[in-house]
């Protein structure tokens, strides 16, 4: 065997193995529990006597739900928020919206009274306008669990009962789901399967992270908090100008001795974050720069893991090097499809390694240009200043 060849299959042994610790964590990634089995109905002489004045009891868990320009995601986002086992109330907060979004809310609340619309008003300084819209719709809630979603998500109706019962299983203070990420087309369909590839490589075991215990980490396309809890640790102004909040919010409550829990859930939530090849690179490029971008050695290790390869079998197709090549290209192909397969999206678009190895390295390597910069890529219309 010759030296090139000897390496080219270090490389591709290295490519599976990466390839196949990411997918076993995944494999035994603890779902949040499921619910018990509903009781037999009482009979009618049975049934207790409604609340007086004909009140409904309060709901367990409030919505809330910040907006801006989301006309093309909003209806259906509310058609399943509204359709949520519980059932909770549901507030939007529109953050200064310039399309439909305030009208296709008040349409939606005019026909269905546990909707309320909030206007998030003007962006204070030192405010996130995120976070801020939050703060306001989280004001006079008297619900004992708050649940934060974006508009591009779409949860399945026990998405909100399973989440209180891993809460009440676990004892945890806070719950977050990470659910399927859907892609379409080519350009969203070579970024975000590899995009999630590497940040659960970043999570490690999943196991703890479930239980309450390892990193602090959260998604806020659900996240579920514990209001006391929450306002115990100063709210969402002690995330008022975080990049990350989510994340930020796991840390804070860490911080104050409380837990949090964090689930795979593709079966109870999806998301289509970004629609479109340059939506999917800027808003990648975005939060890339955030999560890793002030992490310069995980920002070298995996530009490392995606680089090298493809240049190497970039030097083997140069030198004539077939076999070696075609290590190299067959084991990240199939790393790649199988990791695509893993997370719900298509194998088939493996196919074209190392092509998407390469566009989310230049994504990865411009968000921390970006963060090493001082700022972010703008987030409709807003400044993305980072410290």
């Amino acid at each position: 065997m010759g030296l090139v060849t000897a390496a080219a299959l270090l490389l591709a042994a290295g490519l599976a193995g990466l390839g196949l610790g990411i997918e076993e964590r995944r494999r035994l990634a603890p779902a949040p529990p499921a619910l018990p089995t509903p009781p037999t109905p009482p009979t009618p002489s049975a049934l207790p006597e409604a609340p007086p004045g004909g009140v409904p009891a309060p709901a367990a868990a409030t919505v809330l739900l910040p907006v801006r320009d989301e006309e093309r995601n909003l209806v259906p986002c509310l058609a399943a928020l509204l359709a949520l086992q519980g059932p909770p109330a549901v507030r939007v907060i529109d953050d200064g919206s310039s399309d439909a979004t305030a009208a296709l809310a008040a349409a939606v609340a005019a026909a269905e009274p546990r909707l309320t619309l909030l206007a998030a008003g003007p962006l204070p300084a030192g405010w996130r306008g995120k976070v801020h819209a939050l703060r306001v719709g989280a004001e006079g809630v008297e619900s004992p669990w708050l649940l934060l979603t974006d508009a591009d998500v779409r949860l399945r109706p026990a998405a909100l009962a399973r989440a209180l019962a891993a809460a009440a299983q676990q004892r945890l203070d806070a719950v977050s789901f990470t659910g399927l990420q859907e892609a379409h087309g080519l350009g969203e369909n070579l970024v975000v399967p590899a995009v999630f590839a590497l940040l659960d490589a970043q999570l490690g075991d999943w196991e703890p992270a479930a239980a309450g215990g390892g990193m602090a980490v959260a998604n806020g396309q659900f996240l579920l908090l514990r209001r006391a809890a929450w306002e115990s640790c100063g709210g969402f102004a002690a995330v008022r100008d975080a990049a990350i909040d989510d994340v930020e919010m796991a840390f804070v409550l860490r911080r104050h001795g409380f837990r949090t829990g964090f689930f795979r859930a593709p079966d109870l939530v999806s998301v289509r974050m970004y629609q479109g090849w340059r939506e999917v690179i800027r808003g990648w490029r975005r939060n890339l720069g955030s999560l890793i971008g002030h992490r310069p050695g995980v920002a070298l290790a995996a530009l490392g893991a995606l680089v090298v390869p493809a240049l190497a079998l970039a030097a083997a197709l140069v030198t004539g090097a077939g076999c070696a090549a075609a290590l190299l290209w067959g084991a990240g192909a199939a790393t790649s499809a199988w990791l695509r397969a893993g997370s719900g999206n298509r194998p088939a678009f493996g196919l074209l390694y190392p092509l998407d190895a390469l566009v989310l390295a230049g994504v990865l390597a411009a968000g921390v240009r970006d963060r090493r910069r001082g700022r972010l890529l703008s987030w409709k219309g807003r400044e993305m200043p980072v410290g």
